[in-house]
């Protein structure tokens, strides 16, 4: 079984087309066995229009997802994220946060 932990980040900063869409110290950090640090914010703190993408499936270690297209600025980026809508119990402090694809977004800091 792949171990999954989550920390509270100090802050994460995210732009989109340039634009400044998330900068929040209320995130998550998630550290899921070898796979590189993923960073979650709440949805409140998302700067942009975020509606349902295509795609969505389960994970056994952190629970059900879906995709999100993200639009700022009259720009969609289709599937630029993910949510888990329906987590397991140790994600639970996940639930509807947002998690970007860095090759879609620019993580400008975290910690």
């Amino acid at each position: 079984m792949t171990e999954v932990r989550l920390e509270q980040a100090k802050r994460v900063h995210v732009r989109l087309g340039g634009v400044d869409i998330v900068d929040t110290a209320r995130g998550y950090v998630v550290h899921e066995g070898t796979l590189p640090p993923r960073y979650y914010v709440p949805r409140a703190d998302v700067k942009a229009e975020l509606t349902k993408g295509q795609g969505a499936a389960s994970c056994p270690w952190k629970g059900k997802w879906e995709h999100l297209d993200a639009t700022v600025g009259g720009k969609r980026v289709a599937n630029a994220a993910w949510t888990y809508f329906e987590p397991t119990p140790v994600c639970e402090p996940i639930r509807n946060f947002v998690a970007f694809y860095p090759d879609k977004v620019e993580l400008l800091e975290t910690s």
